[in-house]
């Protein structure tokens, strides 16, 4: 495709810890300027232990995608130990700030999330500078405004995941109603003690329906 007509940029990706784990919640719209292209899933898994989400340019978040997924392979097969949030984080910090260096820079937004290398569940977003922040909850996207402010507004310390998914869903839907660039589904995964694993999208549905 093109580069000049890339479907990009809109979009809206949360990501929120909780007691015991981490929630990841995106949309599903694809857009390209004022029209919507396609629909895709936003949330993917790098280990079984650590997952992603992507915002911005698609073929740039496609080719980041499968560095880390290698990267992170090679690391395990290599070290025989899994990969932890600070491996992928440092890999990825790299990578990106890199080709911003290099006046290429990767047109992306990230959060990455999953285990930690004290054992606990931990999220990070990151920019095309590969500049990376750690929080309890964050938000990128061209909705991220909107969500972000249901996530100040509700978020708790030591949530249950419930409770977490909930919020996710509340902040993403939010979002959906204010950005155009955001809809076509919500999408929801949980990395816990028993690795990566998404949600059903009934549960989804019944949330809404409340």
């Amino acid at each position: 495709m093109d580069p000049k007509i890339e479907p990009k940029k809109g979009t809206t990706t949360v990501g929120i810890t909780y007691n015991g784990g981490v929630v990841l919640a995106t949309d599903q719209r694809v857009t390209l300027g004022r029209m919507i292209m396609s629909r895709m899933d936003k949330v993917f898994p790098i280990t079984k232990n650590l997952a992603i989400t992507t915002a911005g340019a698609v073929s740039d978040n496609q080719v980041l995608l499968k560095h880390m997924q290698a990267e992170m392979k090679l690391f395990e097969l290599e070290n025989k130990k899994n990969a932890t949030l600070e491996t992928l984080s440092s890999v990825l910090q790299n990578t990106v700030y890199s080709g911003y260096k290099r006046w290429n820079p990767f047109m992306i937004q990230a959060i990455i999330a999953g285990l930690s290398r004290d054992k606990t569940f931990k999220l990070m977003s990151f920019d095309p500078s590969g500049a990376a922040i750690e929080d309890p909850y964050t938000a990128t996207g061209s909705g991220m405004m909107f969500a972000l402010g249901i996530l100040q507004e509700n978020y708790k310390e030591n949530m249950t995941e419930k409770d977490a998914i909930e919020l996710a869903i509340r902040a993403i839907y939010t979002a959906i109603r204010r950005d155009s660039a955001s809809g076509d589904g919500i999408v929801i995964s949980v990395i816990d003690k028993k690795g990566y694993r998404k949600v059903d999208t009934k549960k989804v549905s019944m949330i809404l329906e409340k």
